[in-house]
């Protein structure tokens, strides 16, 4: 019998879910002699400094500092693993390729070969551990974006806290997934797309396409903690990012926040993805991620806003409903 939303969020905050995230997002292998020090002149995280095993979550610049994709980044010893949201795959394909001149890396499209299922929840680790054969002990000591090989030729299991309670990426090749996939099914519900959308809005992760684009500056989506080194050399885009943060002091003319209405019945009319938030009579901005949030009791969105409203506790207006500005995580 099929899984309700409410069946769902419950395991996700007291078991686990699973979900195939195998065409949800895109992979590239970058590998080389240089792949270490070409990335690290591309993306605004220390990449040089991460040791096989070790990963992060960094962003892609234009010059103007601008968004080309987020990403998360996995030194699998003989090569990385970048993975960005699949409607980034061609383009971010495409901007790596035209910057290897004289350097010696490689840079391959592994989406359609490696595969991804995410078991998220307090006990992911346990069914992470039946699927793997790691201890549950190591997977559990394991920091965010950290992975370990698997006997499988390519394949890995990687920490997450993408959707703010533990989670892990089961990577193989795609035809090496059917055994995790009939052992999870055995284990724990299969997530739909509505219970992952409301635990990462609740967590507060935006997400590239939806939350952010082109013309978003991390600055502005809030990732800046996350994403970006501020001890390492120069990257593409960085002298932007250095001028807000120096001359201007961080201050950034719209920011993503949270936009809370509750008490909001469950099955009481709601919020749609691209409605204006309006400050009195002014437009200052628009929903992107919109959800009725269990733990709130009422409706969640994520949205971009103008300085005017972006502050803790502001009441804005978005359709029929009062909503609060909270802060991002």
């Amino acid at each position: 019998m099929a899984s309700t939303f409410d069946d769902e969020y419950r395991a996700l905050h007291g078991d686990a879910i699973w979900t195939d995230r195998s065409t949800r997002d895109a992979r590239l292998e970058v590998r080389g002699p240089d792949a270490a020090t070409w990335l690290q002149g591309l993306l605004t995280q220390d990449v040089a400094s991460l040791q096989a095993g070790q990963g992060a979550y960094a962003a892609y610049l234009t010059p103007q500092g601008r968004m080309i994709a987020d990403l998360r980044v996995f030194h699998r010893g003989e090569a990385f693993v970048l993975e960005c949201a699949s409607t980034v795959r061609a383009s971010l394909l495409s901007r790596l390729d035209q910057f290897v001149i004289m350097e010696d890396v490689t840079v391959v499209d592994l989406t359609e070969a490696l595969g991804c299922l995410t078991v998220v929840g307090p006990t992911s680790a346990a069914s992470a551990s039946a699927c793997t054969g790691i201890a549950l002990s190591t997977l559990n000591g394991l920091p965010e974006h950290a992975s370990l090989p698997l006997a499988v030729p390519g394949a890995f299991v990687a920490a997450s806290r993408e959707f703010g309670v533990p989670a892990f990426d089961l990577y193989a090749p795609r035809q090496d997934l059917a055994i995790w996939r009939t052992l999870l099914q055995a284990r724990v519900p299969q997530a739909g797309e509505r219970t992952l959308e409301t635990a990462r809005i609740e967590a507060g992760r935006p997400r590239f396409g939806v939350d952010m684009d082109g013309d978003t500056i991390p600055l502005e989506a809030g990732i800046e903690s996350r994403a970006i080194s501020f001890d390492k050399g120069c990257y593409v885009g960085q002298e932007v990012v250095i001028r807000i943060l120096h001359r201007g002091q961080g201050r950034v003319a719209r920011r993503l926040v949270w936009v809370e209405h509750a008490p909001h019945a469950q099955d009481s009319s709601g919020w749609h993805p691209g409605e204006a938030v309006y400050l009195g009579q002014k437009a200052v901005g628009n929903v992107s991620s919109v959800c009725w949030s269990p733990a709130r009791g009422g409706l969640l969105g994520i949205a971009m806003v103008h300085r005017d409203a972006f502050e803790p506790g502001t009441t804005v207006r978005i359709g029929a409903h009062e909503a609060v500005v909270r802060a991002l995580p």
